[in-house]
């Protein structure tokens, strides 16, 4: 499976927060939370805190990562319980939901797949019949029917306060300083001595500065992920790079090539192309997202309160 499809599954799969279980490894899963007739499994915690702790293993070390996991944790199990509450508020409230707005969701899911057999290798893997999936994509979406009915067509926004937000938020919509960039890199390895790269590199722009073409050189001579396209490494945002990159590469004027910085992996060169002003978006430009925004905020204060008050009248039991 292809690493697009594989990430797009375990986001729509193993994120599912609603699913029962129904396979036999499953039956004997041991039960963290009851909440009213449904139940929180260590395997549904389990699944979605895998990909969390791998990356977080890379991230923190010792306590600090003890304190991180331990808050994802706690993050992830009162997510899934907001979601079983919502569940059985739905199974109560009797919320329909259309076979084929199901079917729906697993095309769109089946599509992601350069083909069929890679879908069904991918249920496979993940332990997960097709009827479960459609079972999960059920219930996710009676979920998001009964917040659509209670919630969503309630909240609305009023053209006061999109305003107001724009006004009082102008450092939010400002674009940030960018530039083209072509970048030529010189690794130190096991097969490159620091010398031997630091020579390399001097050449490189003794070359360029005689005149020498910067793609042509970038394709010859660099070992960086952009060598292919003649260093192009395409528009950048000021502080989207190392902070010390960012700063040589935001000092040079258009046209011009850097010195060479050293940094842990090697010696590099960079050359911006082209460059473009910081700018502010204007009101009718951000109009939607700010509206976005302000929908997005009230929505979700609306759902926690409603949540809060599912719990009163709600049987949660921890185990």
């Amino acid at each position: 499976m292809s690493p697009k499809a594989k990430a797009l599954f375990i986001l729509l799969a193993g994120f599912l927060f609603c699913g029962a279980a129904t396979s036999d490894a499953e039956v004997v899963d041991r039960i963290l939370v009851v909440v009213n007739d449904e139940v929180v499994t260590q395997g549904e915690v389990d699944k979605i805190l895998t990909p969390v702790y791998e990356q977080y293993q890379k991230a923190y070390n010792g306590a600090e990562f003890i304190q991180m996991f331990g808050n994802a944790r706690r993050n992830v199990l009162a997510r899934i319980v907001h979601d079983k509450l919502l569940l059985s508020e739905a199974k109560k409230r009797k919320v329909e939901v259309e076979d084929k707005d199901v079917e729906a969701k697993i095309d769109e899911l089946r599509h992601r797949f350069v083909n069929e057999k890679e879908f069904e290798q991918a249920l496979l893997r993940e332990n997960m019949p097709l009827s479960k999936l459609a079972k999960r994509h059920k219930e996710r979406l009676m979920i998001d029917h009964l917040i659509d009915t209670e919630l969503r067509r309630k909240v609305s926004v009023s053209p006061n306060e999109v305003l107001q937000y724009y006004s009082s938020h102008t450092e939010d919509f400002k674009d940030p300083q960018k530039a083209k960039v072509q970048s030529i890199l010189i690794r130190v390895d096991e097969n490159r001595t620091e010398e031997h790269a630091l020579r390399q590199a001097r050449y490189i722009l003794s070359r360029l500065r005689e005149g020498c073409d910067f793609g042509s050189m970038a394709k010859e001579y660099s070992d960086g992920p952009y060598a292919d396209s003649e260093g192009d490494m395409g528009w950048v945002k000021e502080g989207e790079l190392m902070s010390r990159i960012n700063d040589l590469v935001f000092g040079l004027d258009k046209n011009k090539t850097s010195c060479i910085l050293k940094t842990n992996v090697g010696f590099h060169i960079f050359k911006v192309e082209e460059k473009m002003d910081a700018r502010t978006v204007k009101f009718a430009k951000a109009k939607n997202h700010v509206e976005q925004i302000l929908f997005s905020k009230k929505l979700e204060e609306k759902l926690k309160t409603w949540i809060e008050e599912l719990k009163k009248d709600a049987y949660i039991a921890f185990r």
